[in-house]
């Protein structure tokens, strides 16, 4: 059997909590801000669904709502939790090489001015230090609404990734300063 993707991985995630209706799903990702670290849409939620259950991952049953209109309502299989646990086992196991975008900028910042190299650089703090506080207010409202600790460590994880990132900037800072190259 093939290994899922991180997208299937979310999606089994969360029916791994309970059946859903592909409606409730996109509901859920909006709700728990998925879509920052997923690759879940709307439209790709139907589209792994149903690979999903043409590999047995997960089944498909009907429910007749109240208008009698039926709706399908997807559930995990034991097949599903078996490659959730191995996608889960591997992603945590094997460290990620993780590519910063800023990296093309850093690398080549020599063609920034260098009036306005400090200027920018205190910028990117500044923006470092809201995603923080977006991610502190994230943790936050999460706590009270009593999601588990495996959920909010999501959102804790980027303050420790962005304090980090504030402090190799401050160095760069003084890297440049020394150097008299701003």
């Amino acid at each position: 059997m093939r290994e899922i993707t991180n997208a299937e991985a979310a999606l089994l995630g969360l029916l791994s909590e309970g059946a859903r209706h592909p409606y409730q799903l996109e509901k859920d990702v909006q709700y728990r801000d998925m879509r920052s670290w997923t690759d879940l849409s709307i439209s790709s939620i139907y589209k792994l669904l149903r690979q999903l259950e043409v590999e047995s991952l997960v089944d498909l049953s009907r429910d007749l709502m109240d208008n009698n209109r039926m709706r399908k309502v997807y559930s995990i299989t034991d097949l599903g939790r078996k490659a959730l646990a191995r996608k889960i086992t591997n992603l945590v196991s094997d460290a990620e090489h993780v590519k910063w975008d800023s990296d093309v900028a850093f690398y080549n910042f020599n063609n920034i001015p260098k009036a306005e190299r400090r200027a920018l650089l205190e910028a990117h703090i500044r923006s470092m230090e809201e995603q923080i506080k977006c991610y502190q207010e994230l943790e936050e409202f999460m706590g009270n609404d009593g999601c588990p600790a495996w959920h909010r460590a999501v959102s804790r994880r980027p303050q420790f990734i962005w304090k980090a990132e504030i402090d190799w900037t401050r160095d760069f800072i003084k890297e440049l300063e020394e150097k008299k190259e701003i």
